[in-house]
């Protein structure tokens, strides 16, 4: 038998369980190579590939990119880093590193999964 890829936590209560379903189509891009800063707020699901700065919020879903790089502040529903988050996190439903993620700082989940290969440096609260 394989061992498993993945490393996952999950709160009990009401909302533990997150359907699995085909992701929605991408509202946003923020391309390779661009870099930005301040405030962002959206709905739907974003996917990040630069460098960002700053403070994110969405009820939705933020998806950090392999050469994505966020360094302050995500608030967001489902969270799935392939790239690097440095700064704080707070996911009200999920939060998901891929083997090439690197997440550092402290992190507040509902959901945690953490597959083999990640970088996972962070105080955790989970539930």
């Amino acid at each position: 038998m394989r061992p498993s890829s993945i490393v996952s936590w999950a709160s009990s209560g009401p909302g533990a369980e997150v359907a699995s379903k085909a992701p929605a189509p991408l509202a946003a891009l923020l391309g390779k190579g661009a870099r930005y800063s301040g405030d962002l707020t959206f709905e739907g699901r974003v996917r990040l590939d630069g460098h960002f700065k700053g403070q994110i919020h969405t009820e939705d879903v933020l998806e950090v990119g392999e050469s994505g790089v966020v360094e302050g502040h995500v608030d967001a529903a489902t969270l799935i880093v392939s790239g690097r988050v440095a700064g704080s996190i707070r996911a009200t439903q999920r939060l998901i590193v891929t083997r090439t993620g690197n997440v550092s700082g402290d992190v507040d989940a509902a959901q945690l999964e953490v597959e083999v290969g990640a970088r996972f440096d962070a105080k955790v609260r989970v539930g």
